[in-house]
């Protein structure tokens, strides 16, 4: 590659020196070659600043920068990324996910090709030790109301999954640094909510590892005490954001107070009751839930506490009762994607 790279690889990492080795080859062994691979270093001591220093040597579109400064995490690391890269085109791949070989080039194909979008979405798919061994995908991208997903934890992407135009992510804010935990789910709500200009694809060009980790932000999100109390934090961003953007349909609100309603599980399951009681409350006022609701969710927070097991008869009541409640995704609540992404899938891109 000669002159300035066309796309950026964002990569955070932590003492994830073999994971990332592997991450690491898939970026090089891309068809496209007018990339730089950015790998920022949240204070590793596992070797990874040597070994990414001496693939640099030998390939000087691969940079290593490293965290300075109190604040750390994978979207401080981020941020690092998109201030240092030198490429219009940012796409993040996290330290133990995988490229297909012609990722970029189809990425950057599509936002060359289609100048009005801010950001194209590509499907993914999920392994445990070797790509393809699950034989599945990490959503099956049907159509409908991409925001009502990310807001019934539905993801229908994942980090590594867009290809983004630098400057909408500088007019979103970027990663909210401050969020322990759904900092991908807040950007793309962010993102959806300022009526971002996107597509969605059907090819699957990279691939996303998929062990159970206990130490993964994902997982810990549901069973550290730290992690529930921040999340509370940003499903109240996440009302605002929707709120604000004049975004708040019935499905979205119910999307949200389900939001709520997880949270006071997780706190069940740490065994604060109280606290599980005083979360759910706060939600009902805040969105103004109807009174049968909220008197319902109590009733079904008490049925967890009862629950010994969650696959135990308790349990499966509850999450009976969240798909009557409209808390989850179900198909007669899709909605028409927003006009603006409509109307570019109709017609620009291809």
């Amino acid at each position: 590659m000669t002159g300035l790279p066309v796309v950026s690889v964002i990569t955070p990492t932590r003492n994830r020196l073999k994971l990332l080795c592997e991450t690491m080859d898939s970026v090089a062994a891309q068809s496209f070659d007018a990339w730089e691979h950015i790998i920022v270093d949240d204070g590793s001591d596992d070797g990874t600043a040597e070994e990414v220093a001496f693939r640099a040597k030998s390939d000087p579109r691969i940079r290593y920068l490293q965290r300075t400064g109190d604040k750390s995490g994978a979207n401080v690391c981020r941020n690092i990324g998109i201030l240092q890269c030198r490429a219009d085109l940012i796409v993040f791949l996290d330290s133990d996910d995988l490229l297909r070989p012609r990722c970029l080039e189809r990425r950057v194909e599509i936002m060359q090709r289609n100048s009005v979008l801010d950001f194209a979405v590509f499907r993914a798919g999920i392994f445990v030790k070797s790509v393809g061994d699950l034989m599945r995908l990490y959503h099956p991208q049907s159509p409908g109301d991409n925001l009502l997903r990310f807001l019934t934890h539905e993801c229908p992407w994942q980090t590594s999954g867009p290809i983004w135009r630098r400057r909408f992510l500088s007019e979103i804010g970027c990663f909210d640094e401050t969020l322990l935990s759904m900092q991908d789910l807040e950007l793309h709500v962010r993102a959806l909510s300022a009526r971002a200009r996107y597509v969605c694809f059907p090819d699957v060009d990279h691939d996303i590892r998929g062990q159970d980790d206990a130490t993964k932000t994902s997982v810990r999100h549901y069973k550290d005490p730290a992690y529930i109390e921040a999340a509370e934090k940003v499903q109240a961003k996440l009302f605002d954001t929707v709120a604000t953007s004049g975004l708040l349909t019935w499905s979205r609100r119910r999307a949200l107070l389900g939001l709520r309603f997880g949270a006071a599980e997780s706190w069940v399951r740490s065994r604060r009751f109280g606290r599980a009681v005083r979360v759910w409350n706060r939600g009902c006022a805040r969105q103004q839930a109807p009174l049968h609701l909220q008197i319902a969710g109590l009733l079904m927070l008490c049925a967890a506490r009862l629950g010994a097991r969650e696959d135990g008869l308790c349990w499966r009541l509850v999450n009976k009762w969240k798909g009557w409640s409209r808390f989850r995704q179900e198909p007669s609540l899709l909605e028409q994607a927003n006009a603006s992404s409509s109307k570019i899938s109709n017609g620009c891109a291809t």
